[in-house]
């Protein structure tokens, strides 16, 4: 498959490229609320995380070839906190085959809000709300992070063009996650 000149070695003959998005930064941008101020000749334009990357592995990003990112905005570290996880092959600089941004706003001692995005699944970071909800207003006790886990498991469809067997890393999504949210608790208790 052709688009703009690059060929997609992933999957030739698709109509889309679907190659994995094997980023660190990106759900981690998604899971944050971060925003990517982008300007060019059209002028400036700020696109939220979520909307900046494309479900395309050869057009991945919302962003024009004329415009330049200039600036990263996160939002006031106003009771919320953040943790990203990844699964790879090796300890010390390979890329994530499965990775898990969670980030929780606190109210007190219990969630307020969360979000849990997933990467190295797609070609795009995968929010699921469906987690983020098995969380809220929660303590963030065992019985919650595994609701989140399982339900993040769900929707969690590896490809299979990367590293390792696809349906033990669909299972690592329980692992990961679970993980990730009880660094946050952990991280709270303190």
């Amino acid at each position: 498959m052709k688009k703009d000149g690059a060929i997609c070695w992933v999957a030739p003959s698709s109509p889309r490229c679907w190659a994995v998005s094997s980023s660190d930064i990106a759900p981690v941008a998604v899971a944050t609320g971060a925003a990517f101020l982008l300007v060019g000749p059209r002028g400036e334009r700020l696109v939220p995380a979520a909307r900046f990357y494309e479900n395309d592995g050869i057009a991945y990003l919302t962003k024009q070839p004329d415009e330049i990112l200039v600036e990263v905005r996160l939002p006031a570290p106003d009771g919320w906190d953040a943790v990203y996880s990844k699964l790879r092959r090796r300890g010390s600089f390979d890329f994530p085959v499965l990775g898990v941004a969670a980030w929780i706003r606190w109210d007190g001692g219990r969630v307020a809000e969360a979000r849990i995005v997933l990467g190295g699944v797609g070609s795009r970071p995968q929010e699921v709300p469906e987690a983020a909800a098995a969380l809220a207003g929660t303590p963030l006790a065992a019985d919650a992070i595994a609701a989140a886990a399982a339900a993040a498991y769900r929707p969690a469809k590896p490809l299979d063009n990367t590293d390792f067997d696809l349906s033990w890393r669909k299972q690592m999504t329980r692992v990961y996650v679970t993980r990730a949210l009880e660094e946050l608790g952990r991280r709270h208790a303190r």
